[in-house]
């Protein structure tokens, strides 16, 4: 569990091309035995693929303080004359021309000036959403009280998994989430054919209203209700039918 720990915070680095070549062979070497951290280098790298196929649009769609940061940042890198900055430094920052906009909010998000704490969350779980959406997209159908009670034995507290139902809502699985502070529930189902994420935080952190954002292409819900704080992100439109799942996952929560 310690490796795990240890090997967690270099996965991204690894991906982008950033790691030293110690931490590069010390990452190879734990993945080789680690099912666990081996999938989670897997879905780094398709988060790193689904920043590129959509950038366009999301920096399309930033807010103006986040599209002056990226800048800014950008600028603090273009003094270094070409001929003398060595080439590892080169590759190391090459990596973010793809992804920057993305990277820097998802790790700065609340604190650089999103309308509320609302938008915050509806922009990092649809960023997470998307990637983990590609990574599940061939998952089987999960058993909810097993994946509950194996959720409290690993990290120590209490989730209600809804199950599937007969409307088209089917579970596909529980993982762990990097969102805000990375100790939230991710359950993942499949809805009319789609990708349907449920998003459970520890603690309550907004109101008992639901509260609709719209961001990237996706709808967000979320609520906060018996001290925890919940969050549906889906790309089916605000209609009669998202608003039964959200009253079903109401009913079923914590």
């Amino acid at each position: 569990m310690s490796e795990c720990r240890e090997c967690e915070p270099l996965l991204a680095p690894y991906v982008d091309g950033e790691a030293e070549s110690c931490d590069c062979d010390r990452v190879r070497r734990h993945v080789d035995s680690c099912a666990c951290c081996r999938d989670a280098l897997a879905r780094e790298r398709l988060a790193r693929e689904a920043v590129r196929a959509r950038r366009a649009g999301l920096r399309a769609s930033a807010p103006d303080l986040l599209k002056a940061r990226c800048a800014s940042y950008a600028a603090a890198l273009a003094p270094v004359p070409e001929q003398q900055a060595p080439a590892s430094l080169l590759r190391r920052w090459a990596p973010l021309s793809l992804a920057a906009t993305v990277l820097l909010a998802v790790g700065t998000v609340f604190g650089l000036g999103l309308n509320d704490k609302v938008q915050a969350l509806a922009f990092q779980t649809t960023i997470d959403h998307v990637k983990c959406s590609r990574f599940n997209a061939g998952s089987t159908p999960a058993d909810p009280l097993a994946a509950a009670q194996h959720w409290q034995a690993k990290f120590g507290w209490a989730i209600r998994v809804p199950a599937s139902t007969a409307a088209g809502l089917e579970l596909r699985g529980v993982r762990r989430c990097a969102v805000t502070d990375g100790r939230v529930a991710h359950l993942m189902y499949s809805w009319l054919g789609e990708p349907l994420s449920v998003y459970v935080l520890p603690k309550p952190a907004l109101g008992e209203t639901a509260e609709f954002v719209r961001r990237f292409r996706h709808n967000s819900v979320m609520w906060s209700q018996n001290d925890r704080t919940y969050i549906i992100v889906t790309s089916h439109p605000r209609d009669p039918a998202l608003e039964g799942v959200v009253a079903y996952v109401r009913a079923s929560a914590y």
